[in-house]
């Protein structure tokens, strides 16, 4: 019988298919301390761009601080400019309530009126300043106006009789007045926004009394 030949197996050569590991040093470009050093350097732009909302003025390269300023603001001013800002708030929130709104183009036709009147004297935008107004200011005042006078203009009604009597008692104010019509309209003017005064300071004393108000200051 043949003899029967044990067959060898051959060991294979383990071969590792991992690359090659090359120790590099990475550059870590988003490391903390450029991180930090980004963020100094950004609050410093910006610092510098808004320079003028932390520091209201420089006195021999001192710096005159906004909280500073506001702080002796707030207690030379703060109360009475608090209660306009109150004040306003309620009269919008009481005539919005009756359903009364003015629009931009009313409150645009009123300061075309007002810049007819200071035509040739003075700008509105002078005005404006020497009051120390802001355009946006004054056009809330201008919106509260219109509303009031919206608001009481059918109760604030003048008739002929009370504008002869008060050219009666003010006859001497008017004797040398040519234009008696013109004269009239104005008196009629005149008492009427008295009228209208007389009526919203009733009314905003009511509303004033029954609101809820806390102050903080």
């Amino acid at each position: 019988m043949p003899r029967k030949t044990k067959k060898t197996q051959l060991l294979k050569p383990e071969i590792s298919i991992e690359p090659q590991k090359t120790e590099k040093k990475k550059i870590k470009f988003f490391s903390v301390k450029n991180i930090i050093l980004l963020v100094v350097m950004v609050i410093i732009v910006l610092a510098w761009k808004f320079k003028g909302n932390f520091v209201a003025a420089l006195v021999n390269g001192q710096p005159v601080s906004r909280f500073e300023l506001n702080d002796q603001l707030v207690k030379q001013y703060g109360d009475q400019t608090l209660d306009n800002i109150i004040n306003e708030r309620l009269i919008i929130a009481g005539v919005r309530q009756k359903g009364i709104f003015v629009t931009s183009a009313e409150i645009n036709d009123r300061v075309k009126q007002i810049e007819e009147k200071l035509k040739d004297k003075i700008s509105l935008a002078d005005a404006l300043k020497a009051q120390g107004l802001t355009e946006s200011a004054f056009r809330k005042q201008l919106e509260i106006q219109i509303s009031i006078e919206k608001m009481f203009d059918k109760d604030a009604t003048v008739s002929s009789k009370e504008v002869d009597d008060y050219l009666a008692q003010n006859k001497e104010a008017f004797k040398t007045a040519t234009d008696q019509a013109a004269i009239r309209t104005d008196i009629e003017s005149t008492l009427k926004q008295q009228k209208s005064s007389d009526l919203f300071n009733s009314w905003f004393t009511e509303i004033r009394k029954s609101a809820s108000i806390k102050k903080f200051l």
